[in-house]
């Protein structure tokens, strides 16, 4: 195999991306933290980031760019301490991502969809609200929307996750220092079903509101409000491969380093989040070339804190997932397993996600649309029977219809490219598995071992000695508030339906 280099592989339209280096210098052991407390929290997260993806990124990374995955590196060195998280919900063994984040948020399990509130409407305080009460300066970053599920569990309280333009407007009267992702739909008034200016709303309040790659770099300002795209920011495999996207929208570890440079300085200090969140979409979508490249430009923005964390010195850095998603799998083929390292290899010629390759395939998918497709795009020459059943697919008539996991479009294409990319993937759903945690500078010793998520609220607020306690509350009492609102919200429903037809 000819040699290929990260410059080949990125192309022009991800400079930014490539010029990110990936070297691993030589670094002096921090000190002891056991007893030092950070002036300086940053808490990394790759969204539905299951041990796989790590692994699987760091094969690819290790065979084909020639060095070992950045989190596989740092998880290696003394100062670094290692962990798991349990990532149960209150409402089920298998989170969602409002119920993830707020279990940090709030340090309380809740209901899946919800964002720091009981079933009964009870709001709990979040570490947002704590910090700011203390003066520590905050600021959310994601590839996400801004109001998505992750970054909203961090910082409010709503009873619904999809009230995205209702977690707009909670950000502003939250008083954020820092908040950067996608999600124009929910600020713009021409795109807001109630038309008010929610960007207007953030200049007024003293916000350098930026909608551009070129907008945000080297941006200095008190407060920053920086969306790049209409919903979710577009996924870097698609970014690296479209110059207009390129241009357009920065990548995580550029909107990472704007976030702490203008963050830095506070006397109190500052927490950021920085999601990863498309490696959570890629696992949805089965989309193997996605998941890869969004999980190494995630572990760009979180090198980009590490760095800055060594050399200040007063940063606690804390990288790690919600929840597992997918469950992809990289399985032996072959005598002796041989064809399952040539397949790995061959993972440099994934350069479309599916959101590009899907439409490409026409309006009415037949079995020589996709071989073509498949073939320009992913580099995969699928047989007439693959390609056949991916069709049908997307006919509603997979070949695995019967499978409640494999049987819809994404699992049949998945599974069809499986038998190339040698990749089997679990579902297309949240799994239960415990996830990976790494933690870097002082306070970072708690982070070892076996942990459930909702510790996570009282050691990153203990950081800053400040101490709250939420109330609880049990699945049976939540389970009864819900079915109550769920009752509820049927007899208004009902009660609607009467009415229109009576009026009708």
């Amino acid at each position: 195999m000819s040699k290929v280099t990260r410059r080949t592989l990125l192309g022009t339209g991800a400079a930014a991306l490539a010029a990110t280096s990936f070297s691993f210098p030589s670094l002096k052991e921090l000190p002891a933290n056991a007893a030092r407390k950070p002036k300086n929290i940053i808490f990394c997260v790759a969204d539905g980031m299951a041990m796989q993806t790590l692994s699987l990124a760091d094969l690819f990374q290790a065979r084909v760019l020639g060095h070992r995955s950045y989190w596989n590196w740092l998880a290696s060195q003394d100062f670094a301490v290692n962990g798991l998280q349990m990532t149960a919900s209150l409402s089920s063994v298998v989170t969602d991502s409002a119920a993830a984040s707020s279990a940090w948020g709030s340090g309380r399990h809740i209901w899946n969809g919800q964002l720091n509130v009981f079933p009964d409407g009870t709001k709990l305080r979040t570490l947002h609200s704590l910090f700011r009460e203390h003066k520590v300066k905050t600021g959310l970053v994601t590839t996400t929307t801004i109001t998505h599920a992750t970054p909203a569990g961090f910082a409010i309280n709503c009873d619904d996750r999809d009230k995205e333009w209702e977690i707009a407007d909670r950000y502003l009267e939250g008083g954020f220092d820092v908040l950067m992702g996608g999600g124009d739909k929910h600020f713009n008034p021409t795109k807001r079903k109630d038309k008010k200016d929610t960007y207007a709303g953030f200049a007024q309040a003293g916000y350098k509101v930026a909608k551009s790659r070129d907008e945000i770099l080297n941006a200095r300002a008190a407060k920053i409000l920086g969306v790049f795209w209409d919903g979710h920011l577009p996924y870097t495999v698609d970014r690296m491969h479209n110059a207009e996207m390129a241009a357009k929208v920065p990548t995580l570890a550029e909107m990472a380093r704007t976030a702490i440079d203008n963050l830095k300085g506070s006397s109190e200090g500052f927490v950021l989040q920085i999601e990863g969140g498309k490696v959570d979409h890629a696992g949805h979508a089965n989309d193997l070339g996605s998941i890869i490249w969004e999980q190494i430009a995630f572990e760009e923005a979180v090198k980009v804190a590490i760095d800055f964390a060594l050399q200040d010195g007063e940063t606690l850095v804390v990288i790690t997932a919600d929840h597992a998603t997918g469950g992809p799998s990289l399985n032996g083929d072959g005598d002796e397993y041989f064809d399952t390292s040539a397949a790995v290899d061959s993972f440099v010629n994934l350069k479309a996600s599916y959101d590009t390759l899907v439409p490409a395939f026409g309006k009415t998918p037949t079995a020589d649309s996709v071989r073509d497709v498949v073939a320009e795009k992913l580099g995969i020459q699928l047989t007439a029977d693959e390609a056949k059943g991916v069709a049908d697919g997307f006919a509603g008539q997979s070949p695995m219809k019967f499978s409640k996991f494999h049987g819809n479009r994404g699992g049949t294409l998945a599974t069809a490219l499986g038998n190339h990319t040698k990749v089997g993937w679990t579902s297309g759903n949240h799994t239960a598995e415990h996830v990976m945690v790494t933690a870097v500078g002082p306070g970072n010793s708690q982070w070892r071992g076996v942990t459930e998520n909702v510790h996570y609220f009282d050691w990153l607020l203990g950081m800053k000695d400040i101490r709250h306690s939420n109330p609880t509350m049990t699945f049976a009492e939540a389970k009864a508030a819900m079915d109550k609102k769920h009752a509820k919200a049927q007899v208004e429903e009902d009660i609607e339906a009467l009415e229109f037809g009576v009026h009708a």
